[in-house]
């Protein structure tokens, strides 16, 4: 199985704002995600998927990326309008690493102070 970026779909745009449009955060950044992922030539070792919700409503926009032996990265208060190329690129950090140990200074500026969870790798 590949490794996932999982989108929480029912996050709200922010902590005051649930949806715009009739959207919520959460479908707006897939969507944006999805026209980035088609062309993006490493799709086929990444997975994108939703999740109905990711629990960490105080905190919205969330995603996750997973991967079977890697730590589990967790992150918050993103902003669904303007963070989807640097998902796709923090994408190929965690790709890269063997261990999916990601150094939150190499990840995109706007993505450091995001980074809410690293969770272990169950044994």
């Amino acid at each position: 199985m590949p490794d996932q970026l999982i989108v929480c779909k029912s996050c709200s745009f922010t902590a005051d704002e649930e949806k715009r449009d009739g959207e919520t955060g959460g479908a707006h950044l897939l969507k944006q995600l999805q026209v980035l992922y088609e062309q993006w030539p490493r799709k086929d070792e990444l997975a994108l998927e939703t999740n109905g919700c990711l629990c960490i409503c105080e905190q919205p926009c969330a995603i996750a990326y997973v991967g079977t032996g890697k730590p589990t990265y967790l992150f918050t208060g993103l902003d669904p309008a303007t963070c989807a190329a640097d998902l796709l690129t923090a994408a190929e950090l965690y790709l890269d690493s063997e261990d999916g140990m990601v150094s939150a200074y190499k990840l995109p500026p706007d993505l450091q102070p995001r980074r809410a969870a690293r969770i272990p790798p169950a044994p």
